[in-house]
């Protein structure tokens, strides 16, 4: 199971606890006439609320911990993401000191609460749910061809530009030394270098002796590796901000797996 479809499975969870916590919170504040127990109600939603808290923790780490692994830019549908969920993050703290600390304020926490609510929908619809419709829970490949296809097109079309050299992998010690250092530093929390065990993505012993890539299927030649650190495919980061000369590094040492 991939991080990405763990954490989206995750997410779920999260937006089921993001609508307790709205039922619970309109039958104690919304009802004329109250037809459930309130201190039920209020200790259920307390519950609820710890439970959120910790669910969003678990995920945030697998999120921060990609994103400090490999230092990419984040796309604009990720940057969303990220912003709902910080706003999330600071509107739980300021609810939480309404109710603990500032009590003249408790009257604003329904407000709160609701935004919170509304903020989870849209964190979840920016990631876990782009993330299942594209590729349909993890299962439809059909997704998956239609990027190929595109990303196929993409490289011919630079190919016949001349965009794409037909440069052969380094093969000399300096260079390999400096490519394993910048896999091990961008590439090894997601891909195992000495084994084919999928991580985050799959792993990349024998890469280039192979006929094909991995999941792009595409040749295995130095040239789409170019193509796939420029242009990536499916969920990988790009990697367009290494210079040429820390590229063809780490080509050299994928080259020797």
């Amino acid at each position: 199971m991939s991080i990405f479809f763990l954490k989206s499975l995750l997410s779920v969870v999260l937006i089921f606890l993001a609508v307790a916590a709205m039922y619970t919170m309109f039958e104690i504040f919304g009802r004329i006439e109250k037809k459930q127990d309130i201190v039920k109600l209020k200790n259920a939603h307390r519950t609820n609320g710890i439970v959120y808290f910790i669910l969003f923790g678990v995920i945030a780490y697998y999120c921060i911990s990609f994103l400090t692994a490999v230092k990419v830019e984040l796309s604009p549908r990720s940057n969303m993401h990220s912003l709902f969920a910080f706003s999330i993050l600071a509107l739980m703290c300021v609810k939480v000191s309404f109710v603990r600390v500032y009590r003249q304020h408790y009257s604003q926490t329904k407000g709160i609460g609701l935004a919170m609510a509304l903020l989870t929908f849209a964190m979840f619809w920016t990631s876990a749910g782009y993330y299942f419709i594209v590729t349909g829970f993890g299962y439809d490949k059909t997704a998956e061809k239609l990027m190929e296809q595109k990303r196929q097109s993409s490289y011919f079309a630079l190919e016949k530009k001349g965009d794409l050299a037909a440069y052969p992998a380094r093969n000399y010690a300096e260079s390999i030394g400096r490519g394993k250092d910048l896999f091990d530093a961008k590439c090894a929390f997601c891909h195992d270098p000495y084994g084919t065990k999928k991580l985050v993505g799959p792993g990349l012993k024998g890469v280039m002796k192979g006929t094909r890539l991995p999941v792009s299927l595409r040749p295995a030649t130095p040239d789409n590796i170019r193509l796939q650190l420029r242009e990536p495919f499916r969920d990988m980061p790009s990697f367009k901000y290494l210079p040429d000369g820390e590229v063809e590094d780490l080509i050299a040492f994928l080259n020797t797996l």
